[in-house]
């Protein structure tokens, strides 16, 4: 791994954020994340006409070559609007490529993940076995529940070889690869089940640690994006409770709903804060230092998870009535933050982790 080959002052990061927002709050309305699939105009504009796919890809394979830093900035902008792109997902896969170390796959694979001409899904929890043929590579292994899955065209697979865990990708279609949509709750983030059998596959690297960094990354990406959806939840309720008027009154003028939303501010600070060091030090380890990230992770991962659900229950709850209708935007966000919580393990398992990296482990 190499460091940003391009640092953002702050006015730029200010300025990415700026446009990364308009940009989301016009492309996508109610009506969009009600819909049955991703909008093939919306995944242009943002791959191609913004250039957001390519950001944290180094610049000799096509991308822009900032850090992943700039990235978590674009990742918890679009999950405040709930954006239903596989933005996420081909951003991770191309990070975990990046992670392999392997610079031949990482100038034949991240090219076209930069420009966004193929979608990426990082498969990286699940029980994959890699077998060396005499042709190559093939994988072997069924995982359940996969995000995106049945909009990629190419995974990028944690497997378990003879020579220990490894990065392979495997293209779709092709042969020995199925992929099953399922039902999901968060209809922004479709499910698929994904099975390889003898599915030829390309060797990206070896070792545990590019496996860690690579799912480190990933777990950061959630943690920013549910940041986005803390906020977003917060910003909305509060605007609420400012014109919903009770007994002539604003309700926000009543001290058990100033409480509550003082509340879930509290909660998203000290998340934010969290999530910004995990996101950090994720960046510092891609550019080849030792700075804790997988601690760091760990804590994002299991207080950010529960920060956002906690923040889409008190949007419902404090959106009276009309929080709990099909038609308000509400109850989107506390799918999405159920189905985080859960995504690539749960709070329990993510603390078990933090205590584990923190040498408290008895």
């Amino acid at each position: 791994m190499t460091g940003p080959e391009t640092s953002a002052s702050a006015a730029e990061t200010d300025e990415l954020r700026r446009v990364v927002r308009e940009f989301a709050a016009e492309t996508f309305p109610s009506s969009e994340l009600r819909a049955t699939d991703y909008s093939a105009s919306a995944w242009t504009a943002l791959s191609s006409s913004l250039g957001l796919t390519g950001i944290g890809i180094p610049q000799r394979h096509g991308g822009a070559g900032y850090s992943f830093t700039e990235l978590g900035v674009v990742v918890e902008e679009l999950g405040a609007a709930l954006a239903p792109v596989p933005f996420l997902s081909t951003v991770c896969a191309a990070a975990a490529i990046v992670a392999g170390g392997d610079e031949a796959a990482q100038a034949e694979l991240l090219p076209e993940l930069a420009s966004g001409a193929t979608v990426g899904v990082p498969v990286l929890r699940g029980a994959v076995a890699a077998h060396r043929a005499a042709a190559g590579w093939t994988l072997d292994g069924l995982v359940p529940h996969v995000p995106d899955g049945a909009r990629a065209a190419l995974f990028v697979v944690a497997a378990n070889a003879a020579e220990g865990p490894a990065l392979f990708a495997a293209r779709v279609p092709e042969r020995g690869v199925t992929v099953r949509p399922r039902n999901a709750l968060d209809a922004t983030r479709p499910l698929a089940a994904v099975e390889f059998a003898a599915a030829p596959a390309r060797f990206i690297g070896i070792g545990p640690s590019a496996l860690q960094l690579a799912a480190d990354l990933q777990l950061a990406a959630l943690a920013c994006e549910q940041i986005g959806g803390t906020a977003r939840c917060l910003d909305r309720t509060v605007d609420y409770v400012k014109t919903r008027v009770q007994f002539g009154v604003p309700i926000g003028s009543f001290q058990a709903v100033k409480h509550r939303c003082a509340d879930l501010l509290v909660e998203l600070e000290a998340a934010r804060s969290i999530a910004y060091h995990a996101r950090d030090a994720v960046a510092a380890a891609f550019a080849g230092a030792d700075a804790g990230s997988h601690a760091a992770v760990a804590a994002a991962a299991a207080w950010c998870a529960q920060t956002y659900v906690h923040a889409a229950q008190e949007t419902i709850q404090l959106h009276g009535g009309i929080g709990f209708t099909w038609e308000h935007d509400a109850h989107l966000h506390l799918r999405r933050a159920r189905s985080d919580q859960l995504l690539y393990g749960t709070p329990r398992e993510h603390r078990r982790e933090l205590v584990v990296a923190t040498g408290l482990a008895g």
